[in-house]
């Protein structure tokens, strides 16, 4: 009778276990199902609508995070260069081409739980629209590194693997029918840290 209630109990809690573990695991690194990429980048357009499925709302709820809905605009993040490679604070990056026309963007720098990477005082690690130099066909051309250069310049000296995060604002990619073909900037590799 006892061995038959501590089988019981010791089923129980392992089953009580791995579920808490799997809903951890799945809310963290599993944004939903409506994933939009573009190259390397990628957006969840659904998921500030009602239509979101029960994945993207419970990572928005675990994370503390408020999607945008589809009037607002759209959020894409690049985990990886255009090689394919992790993108790690410890290298320098390009972010170069062309943007889907918005009112506004932003792009800053994440560490792996989400959370924004600070710059020391006097630099930056975020930067908008507004706040760079374009060229004369309205293509970016940002880099990100631990050493300042002339141009357009964020700074980035972290630790392990991070993501561009990209919020684009007011803009048709969010409501696009698919047929108009968007292209995003490409994120390549310059050096990294010996």
């Amino acid at each position: 009778m006892m061995r038959t209630i501590l089988t019981v109990a010791y089923v129980l809690g392992l089953a009580f276990a791995l579920g808490s573990y799997s809903a951890w695991a799945i809310t963290d690194r599993f944004a939903g199902f409506s994933a939009l990429s573009i190259g390397q980048w990628t957006g969840y357009p659904r998921a500030g609508s009602q239509d979101a499925d029960p994945y993207a709302r419970a990572h928005a709820a675990r994370n503390g995070g408020i999607a945008l809905g589809a009037a607002e605009g759209l959020a894409f993040s690049a985990a990886r260069d255009s090689e394919g490679a992790m993108i790690v604070g410890t290298c320098s990056y390009v972010i170069e081409g062309r943007l889907p026309a918005s009112r506004l963007w932003t792009l800053r720098t994440v560490d792996q739980n989400g959370r924004t990477l600070e710059a020391p005082e006097g630099l930056s690690a975020r930067t908008h629209n507004r706040a760079i130099l374009h060229d004369a066909d309205g293509s970016i051309r940002i880099l990100v590194s631990d050493e300042a250069e002339p141009g357009n310049w964020l700074h980035l000296d972290h630790e392990g693997p991070v993501r561009f995060v990209l919020a684009l604002y007011d803009t048709a990619i969010a409501t696009s029918t698919g047929l108009i073909d968007f292209s995003m900037p490409d994120v390549r590799r310059v050096r990294c840290q010996s």
